[in-house]
């Protein structure tokens, strides 16, 4: 950055024509932060572009000053504003301190030495000299070798042509261009609609491809449109029979120090694109509760603990089976008659259902518990695949707790309580996982109690523990319980993912496309992050995020449609606890249900609605999907194509529209 003596030393030296040694020189820290003066051959015509800035001494008259040398013409200094520029350049407030702007002027001949000064004062002698950046650009293709090139982009109707002048130096960007005050004229005449053939990877924009349109397309008999701005909109609209036309081409004139120049612009319809299926829907509904009561006949355990398991499963008239002879061989299939029994009385009202089981006993070597897990695993598994009305699952609450054994069972029921410790005062998060209880609130805390340390589903040590430390009014009670399941089809197919997550596809819910049609995928709406997918080629699930680079690979016309879930019911309580008089009522999960991270089961907003938007997930399109696009800025990415750019984010373009005025988001 250059250097200037300060004011007072400047008067000194006029006054006494030499520098007294106790004058101070002040650093006003002046400099150009911009010289870049560019000459085309094509257009015969210099530009400069330059912004100085000082903490004092520029003011009004002040003045920047250009010398040139070419082989048959030297400029000497000569001040900007004497000179006669060939476009058109608007006055630029680049703020205090500041002096910015531009100039073209006619120079036939490449210069051999540019320079670029700013004079303190037009009657002075100080000057700070420019460090120039300089280029010279050769006769070549139009898109290369000129200042200003001429395109087209549509609306989102994709039927109203704005056309665009893009300003395109070698050192600057358009946008830097043009707030540095040049203005240049455009038209834009005879355009006419067809097929212009692919992109051209060199020259992106399609100006000046040839020196005139090809011949055979269809005239649109629009009339010309002229502007100094950086785009110009025309009124008129498409004809129907241009529907399936890639693009419009017409002729291009700007002007230069030699005149005028004509060549062929195109404007490329953009993507048609839209949602590729709107929405998957999956009825959810309450599943009714079938209840069964499992204790001693002929001999009592606790009947606290008993009156708590019945008022936690808010068990009405259970079907009662004695335990006493549980370990007859035959206890397990017997109890399976049973079960199965209730259920088909219960299956004519027509509604899905839920085992729901109180497990009151004192077994404590698990061989109970086993036998009672068997039972369920000759029931469950045949229930699951069956059309609605069927049996979605089993919840347990045994005097234990129980890890199930049979992986098939596993996807099946909850077997609640959790493995915890007796005190649950001593109870930790971490120990919630076989039987995971989350609150709608996170951290909830009733008086002295922790959300994780009420005995809402405790085994019988707990509770007796708890309601001997407190009271029963303390433990609280179980106000509702519901199961939400999803309803299935005759047609409904099941696809096991994982430990215990399954995939149902409900009813031949398809999507269609044609093999040249593409896809985007767009990450973020939790619901819809758990539609899957299956082919003819892979009939198991696949994530919908796999979608558009399957399709791109394998070409195919149908895709199934389902969803994927962690298990096939879920759970959802309201639970009261009296503490000091006052009642306090809360809702919780057992949060199995939809794979999601954590929050995403507070509320279970995704099981309540039964409904999965897919409109701004994924996206389909069926036609130009090689063409340009616009970003969510508004900016269009000419070299960025709907495919194969965004297969994989989202897709959400922002179009240009009248009221924009005529200057565009084009950096």
């Amino acid at each position: 950055m250059g250097r200037a003596l300060s004011i007072l030393a400047i008067l000194a030296l006029a006054a006494c024509g030499k520098v007294f040694s106790k004058v101070p020189i002040v650093d006003i820290e002046a400099g150009f932060t911009l010289a870049d003066i560019s000459w085309f051959e094509a257009e015969e015509t210099l530009f400069v572009f330059y912004r100085v800035e000082a903490q004092q001494g520029i003011g009004p008259e002040s003045q920047l000053e250009l010398s040139y040398r070419t082989d048959d013409v030297e400029l000497p200094w000569t001040p900007l504003d004497q000179l006669t520029p060939v476009h058109t350049h608007v006055p630029v407030d680049c703020g205090v301190n500041t002096k910015c702007g531009s100039l073209s002027l006619h120079v036939t001949k490449a210069p051999t030495r540019v320079a670029l000064q700013l004079r303190y004062h037009r009657d002075g002698a100080m000057t700070l000299p420019a460090t120039v950046t300089y280029n010279i650009v050769g006769l070549g293709p139009p898109h290369l070798s000129r200042s200003l090139l001429v395109y087209g982009v549509f609306d989102e109707s994709n039927n109203r042509m704005q056309w665009r002048a893009r300003h395109q130096f070698p050192t600057l960007r358009n946008q830097q261009v043009q707030d540095l005050g040049l203005r240049r004229w455009f038209k834009v005449a005879d355009p006419a609609y067809g097929d212009l053939g692919p992109v051209v990877l060199e020259n992106p924009y399609g100006y000046g491809l040839a020196d005139s349109c090809p011949p055979g397309l269809a005239a649109l008999g629009f009339g010309p449109l002229e502007t100094t701005e950086r785009a110009i909109f025309d009124s008129n609209t498409l004809p129907l029979s241009a529907s399936t036309s890639p693009a419009v081409c017409a002729r291009a004139t700007t002007t230069d120090a030699k005149g005028t120049f004509e060549t062929m612009t195109i404007a490329r319809r953009n993507p048609e694109v839209r949602a590729a299926f709107p929405s998957l829907r999956s009825p959810i509904k309450n599943d009714t509760p079938v209840g069964f009561l499992l204790k001693p006949c002929q001999r009592v355990i606790s009947d606290q603990h008993l009156a708590m398991q019945q008022q936690r499963l808010l068990l009405q008239d259970p079907v009662e089976v004695c335990l006493d002879n549980w370990t007859n061989p035959n206890f397990s299939t017997n109890l399976a008659g049973t079960i199965r029994s209730r259920v088909d009385q219960v299956r004519a009202q027509g509604n899905d259902m839920v085992v729901t089981v109180a497990l009151h006993h004192d077994d404590t070597s698990g061989r109970l518990a086993g036998a009672v897990e068997q039972a369920l695993l000759q029931v469950l598994p045949f229930e699951r695949d069956k059309s609605s009305p069927r049996v979605s699952g089993a919840f347990v609450f045994d005097s234990y707790g129980y890890t199930i054994t049979h992986a098939e069972l596993g996807r099946l029921a909850l077997w609640c309580p959790a493995k915890r410790p007796d005190d649950l005062s001593q109870v930790t998060g971490a120990s919630l996982q076989s039987c995971p209880l989350q609150s709608d609130i996170p951290d909830l805390t009733l008086g002295p109690f922790r959300f994780n340390q009420l005995p809402i589903l405790p085994s019988r040590a707990q509770y007796l523990n708890f309601i001997g430390k407190y009271s029963e009014a303390s433990a609280g009670k179980m106000r509702e319980l519901n199961f939400l399941a999803p309803e299935r089809t005759p047609i409904s197919e099941n696809f096991a993912i994982g430990d215990f997550g399954v995939a149902t596809f409900f009813n031949n819910e398809t999507l269609t496309a044609a093999p040249t049609d593409s896809f985007s995928y767009c990450a973020g709406d939790q619901r819809a992050s758990l539609v899957v997918f299956r082919t003819s080629l892979v009939p198991g699930p696949m994530p919908l995020s796999a979608l558009p680079d399957f399709h791109a690979k394998a070409h195919l016309t149908a895709y199934g449609l389902g969803l994927a879930w962690d298990f096939p019911f879920l759970v959802r309580a309201t639970y009261e606890v009296v503490l000091a008089g006052a009642a306090s009522a809360f809702s919780l999960t057992v949060p199995f249900g939809i794979s999601a991270d954590n929050n995403a089961y507070y509320g279970t907003p995704l099981w309540q609605s039964g409904d999965f938007p897919l409109t701004e997930t994924l996206l389909q399109c069926s036609r130009f999907c090689d063409h340009p696009t616009f970003d969510s800025a508004g900016v269009y990415n000419v070299t960025a194509f709907f495919d194969p750019g965004y297969r994989n984010q989202c897709y959400r373009p922002r179009y240009p529209v009248p009221s924009d005025g005529g200057f565009p988001l084009d950096p």
